[in-house]
């Protein structure tokens, strides 16, 4: 026990320990009379506790009765089938399988053991797997989302294994968020052209897929996309990004990746010595390597102009987002406590706990008080970690009157009215970075990629009309998909008589979103208008 570090958290776990062994008659009187608040309390312990030691060791803390599983050094070429320890975490089971067809076949059967939750408008199912907490009103939905907790165990005895056999240091974040998977997990369906299938399972799915790889000469035919590759694995890698294959997670976090360079990108991110030589040009952040300097370097840089203002962003989705803000003004989703209206889902999902601020607060003197938590109390309590406090200060004030803010908003304030500042057109705010000595400063460099800053000084500065909704657009389906080309469309603008829109002024951006509406490939279409 030399060790703080270890010794602190062999402390927490006895104190962890003591608490259950105090509530045990308490918690077996209420799971005997097979109550939720039994599995909703028991999982708001272990995600508290977790998150307590979220900075400790890269290991998962154990529950009651759980062995430590320690990690095998495997030949690399055997990681993904070799020594794998996969444990079912569903409540109450804690079974492991060296097997992953029979550890399959076990997970399937905890569908039958789902809680139903009553409710006044429809019954909410509740997934008992440790620290999950999901909870929806589809039976499917909840069926693909065990299968997937199947699925992403494998990758975190993977992961458990390649800590080892890569070499890994310690994970850093948040270990309370290891077994929360990507919400409302839809049917995996296969877009190969010609194939209409559907599976639960996303292990089916992806097995189908191989196999139209297999009777593929290198050829993607996912609808949309018909790309070549002159190496196998290029093509296997890229079919992935379709079907949403990982093959590795960090065991910690819960993160998985599509390959073993990521998860030690991810690892390194979070271990970079700080007296490292590499830094990036833009900021003075340390990196890890060389590659992740240049990745990082990325978000520096605009390759991306708005159509509409002179807004440029160094990503497509960062880019979709400007325009889902500024441009777009449909909000679909409705707050159902208020008028409010929200522009993505996440946004209703920070604004609904302003309705119930008021009534955490009274559950907070309630605790304080010694009464009991409620079900949906204990799950909502997260410990937060106390932010760190920054200093703003103000570059265009002399060095003897400098001025220095707690808050980025207040040096915005001073800027703008003492100095006469402005944010360029298309940006909604100033930004700042860390200088050398530890303050934050006003950041009045725009770095652009060469044809993009071109482009801008050959006219395209000024701000752009917003598009009109006077035109209008019908699209027509010209070919049919093929083995080796997807289904072609034909867009047309229909003319007017009394205003003939001008040839020259028409561009047509042609974009692939994902589930959250992000951009994912874009291409401007430059052509002669075809009327009818």
């Amino acid at each position: 026990m030399d060790n703080p570090k270890k010794k602190l958290k062999v402390d927490r776990c006895l104190e962890w320990l003591k608490k259950q062994n105090e509530q045990e008659p308490k918690k077996l009187a209420l799971q005997n009379k097979n109550d939720i608040q039994f599995i909703i309390q028991t999982n708001a312990d272990r995600k508290n506790f977790l998150l307590a030691a979220a900075e400790d060791e890269a290991t998962v803390p154990l529950a009651v009765d759980d062995i430590e599983t320690e990690p095998k050094a495997i030949p690399l070429r055997e990681l993904r089938r070799s020594g794998l320890v996969l444990e079912c975490d569903w409540l109450s089971c804690r079974w492991k399988f060296t097997d992953y067809e029979e550890f399959q076949t076990h997970v399937a059967k905890h569908v039958s053991d789902l809680h139903l939750i009553p409710e006044e408008d429809k019954s909410k199912y509740f997934c008992l797997w440790d620290t999950c907490g999901h909870k929806t009103v589809d039976l499917s939905e909840m069926v693909r989302h065990i299968n997937y907790h199947a699925y992403h165990a494998k990758l975190l005895a993977i992961g458990l294994n390649g800590r080892a056999t890569l070499n890994l240091a310690e994970c850093k974040k948040d270990s309370s968020k290891r077994n929360q998977l990507p919400s409302n997990i839809s049917e995996h369906r296969c877009l190969w052209v010609g194939c209409t299938k559907a599976y639960q399972s996303i292990e089916e799915f992806i097995k189908h897929v191989k196999e139209h790889i297999d009777n593929s000469r290198n050829l993607c035919s996912w609808a949309g996309c018909g790309a070549t590759f002159t190496r196998r694995t290029l093509f296997i890698a890229h079919v992935r990004s379709h079907t949403g294959e990982r093959l590795i997670a960090c065991y910690h976090c819960g993160q998985h990746f599509a390959n073993n360079r990521k998860l030690c990108d991810h690892i390194r991110r979070q271990n970079v010595n700080p007296q490292s030589n590499i830094r990036c040009d833009f900021c003075g952040v340390f990196c890890a390597s060389e590659y992740l300097k240049r990745e990082h370097a990325r978000q520096h840089v605009s390759l991306f102009a708005c159509s509409m203002c002179d807004m440029t962003a160094p990503t497509l989705s960062a880019l979709a987002q400007h325009v889902r803000y500024r441009h777009v003004a449909a909000r679909p989703h409705p707050c159902p406590h208020c008028e409010y209206r929200a522009i993505t889902k996440r946004d209703l999902r920070k604004h609904i706990p302003t309705h119930t601020r008021k009534k955490r607060k009274l559950k907070g003197a309630d605790k304080s008080s010694g009464a009991e938590l409620s079900d949906e109390d204990s799950d909502e309590e997260v410990s937060k970690k106390p932010k760190e406090k920054r200093k703003y200060v103000c570059h265009m004030c002399p060095e003897k009157e400098k001025k220095i803010f707690s808050r980025g908003t207040r040096l915005t304030t001073h800027l703008v009215k003492v100095h006469g500042a402005q944010w360029p057109c298309g940006y909604s705010r100033f930004r700042y970075q860390l200088s050398e000595d530890g303050m934050y400063r006003l950041t009045e460099t725009r770095f652009e990629e060469f044809e993009l800053s071109q482009k801008i000084v050959d006219g395209y500065s000024d701000p752009k009309k917003s598009l009109t909704d006077s035109y209008d657009f019908e699209v027509q389906r010209v070919s049919e998909a093929t083995a080796t080309s997807p289904v072609h469309f034909e867009i047309r603008l229909k003319s007017d008589k009394n205003n003939q829109p001008d040839e020259t002024s028409v561009e047509i951006t042609m974009c692939d979103v994902d589930e959250q509406g992000n951009i994912i490939n874009s291409e401007v279409i430059k052509s002669d208008v075809v009327y009818t």
